[in-house]
């Protein structure tokens, strides 16, 4: 009997383990724009490190000022060359598209 009460909570545990190990999502991250991260030299700008979130594609639900604050960082800083003179990662690509589709008439 106890053999089989540790065997179930053997199961139990390993299922919740497997069960919660799923639970991280693989998706990749979303999130606000970083416009300050190259205040240090204004020459430049840095990349990225999260795809456009909702407040930017939302369509109507959209935040409107965190689309207005986008368009003057890349309008001001869109064409400078990134600091570590490293091309454009996949979230830099995502954020110019959304610019370049926002301003397009």
């Amino acid at each position: 009997m106890a053999f089989r009460a540790r065997t179930l909570w053997t199961t139990l545990f390993l299922v919740g383990s497997l069960v919660t190990t799923g639970c991280g999502s693989s998706a990749p991250r979303t999130g606000a724009l970083d416009a300050t991260s190259d205040s240090k030299k204004p020459t430049c700008r840095s990349h990225q490190s999260v795809l456009p979130g909702k407040d930017y594609t939302g369509g109507s639900d959209a935040n409107t000022l965190a689309v207005l604050r986008m368009m003057k960082y890349y309008t001001a800083k869109g064409a400078l060359p990134f600091c570590d003179a490293q091309p454009a990662t996949a979230q830099d690509t995502a954020w110019t598209q959304l610019y370049t589709r926002l301003i397009k008439p």
